[in-house]
């Protein structure tokens, strides 16, 4: 029997651990805190609301104030990464989109640097398993970060509001992170735990509940997830992200887990015979 210790999303705030003896931690990632959150809200809403508008988050509150929130939000993922390292298990990680790898799309510099790198470093138990396949005894895991939503739009105005060479763009970019994945799971020997800092597309883990979210009622897993657990159906798929939701659903074969928000949240998972023989959510009242 494995025994794992799931924690949720945590932007920047430390995991109160309800369980012990554990053998190993895993973390769907987003572990910066998100000052800047509001002002992503703002300029996300600007835009659906003129799609020639190219404001960004950081014009809204200048670049040197936004790159000491940055610095700031980078502080407290490692101080979150350094506790979980402290356990002395192996930690599995993918990023979320909050933990500032490298955006090649970005037009200020600071962005187009990988910081995520620097919250990893000199932590020798924490093991990113990001776009790769770890071995870890009699099973396998398979990652894939930073997703925060559909990788190819699935709503009337999110495809209107893209030009046509941004659109062919998109799709290329979804079909080649689909393969990436695809093929880590073509060459899995064992039984898997799919790690995805975004839950799958359209259950009853990805609809956006909150209100002040420009994205109110809407689905918004990922599909590349969605699309994996439908063509290799792994053992479980863990995931984050959506921070409305804390259990589980299950997709023919595959139960799909979000692992919920913030420090009072934990899931305890045990795998033995290649089967999932515990599952329990727990959160602190």
């Amino acid at each position: 029997m494995v025994k794992y210790l799931i924690v949720g999303d945590l932007h920047g705030n430390k995991p109160k651990i309800h369980y012990k003896d554990f053998d190993a931690i895993i973390a769907p990632g987003d572990f910066c805190s998100d000052a800047p959150r509001k002002y992503m809200f703002q300029a996300l809403k600007e835009q659906l609301e003129n799609p020639d508008s190219k404001i960004k988050w950081q014009d809204l509150v200048g670049k040197r104030e936004a790159k000491r929130m940055i610095k700031k939000s980078l502080v407290d993922g490692k101080e979150i990464l350094e506790q979980l390292n402290s356990f002395e298990v192996p930690v599995y990680i993918v990023p979320g989109n909050w933990d500032w790898t490298k955006d090649k799309n970005s037009d200020w510099n600071f962005l187009k640097q990988n910081h995520y790198k620097k919250l990893v470093n000199g932590l020798s138990n924490i093991v990113d398993v990001h776009h790769k396949i770890v071995d870890i005894g009699d099973y396998q895991i398979i990652g894939y970060g930073i997703s925060s939503g559909p990788e190819y739009p699935q709503y009337k105005e999110d495809l209107e509001r893209l030009k046509p060479k941004k659109l062919t763009k998109t799709k290329k970019d979804y079909e080649r992170y689909f393969k990436k994945i695809a093929s880590l799971f073509e060459k899995a020997s064992k039984p898997t735990i799919f790690l995805s800092h975004n839950v799958p597309f359209n259950t009853t883990l990805d609809k956006i509940t909150d209100e002040k979210s420009p994205r109110y009622g809407y689905h918004y897993g990922s599909l590349i997830a969605r699309e994996i657990i439908e063509k290799y159906q792994p053992l479980i798929c863990i995931g984050g992200h959506m921070h409305e939701h804390f259990g589980k659903c299950k997709i023919e074969k595959t139960i799909c887990v979000n692992a919920g928000f913030g420090s009072y949240v934990n899931t305890w998972l045990e795998l033995e015979n290649n089967k999932i023989s515990k599952l329990e959510f727990y959160r602190e009242k």
